[in-house]
């Protein structure tokens, strides 16, 4: 029995064909190249996406796949995670309640002796 027989046949000793299971290695190369060019473009994806996010929060990407972790950006992003709240600043910063002083300018003076009357009303 030549050795090519003997690598054809399966564990029971009868002969098998490889060729019918078997894809030419240039098809092979071709694929597994597309592939390794995807994987890529996902990385370079991610890490344009993490270029975008401010640096104390890179820390809370997860450690996922390239297209896990494009995913997981997006959705942290459009939820607001990565966006930082900014400070009140001036003088209603301090108000209690966090309110914002009442602009007169613009009410009628019906409405400003409404609103006096009812600030009243919540005095009492």
């Amino acid at each position: 029995m030549s050795e090519e027989q003997i690598q054809n046949q399966d564990n029971n000793g009868n002969a098998t064909d490889n060729s019918e299971k078997m894809i030419p290695k240039s098809r092979f190369d071709q694929v597994n190249t597309a592939k390794k060019q995807a994987e890529e473009t996902l990385q370079s994806l991610v890490e344009e996406l993490k270029e975008d996010i401010p640096e104390k929060f890179r820390e809370l990407v997860p450690n996922l796949p390239p297209a896990d972790q494009v995913k997981w950006i997006r959705t942290a992003s459009k939820a607001g995670m990565f966006t930082e709240k900014a400070e009140p600043n001036g003088p209603d910063s301090k108000r209690p309640g966090g309110k914002p002083s009442v602009d007169f300018s613009t009410m009628s003076p019906m409405e400003q002796i409404t609103l006096g009357l009812n600030q009243a009303a919540e005095r009492k």
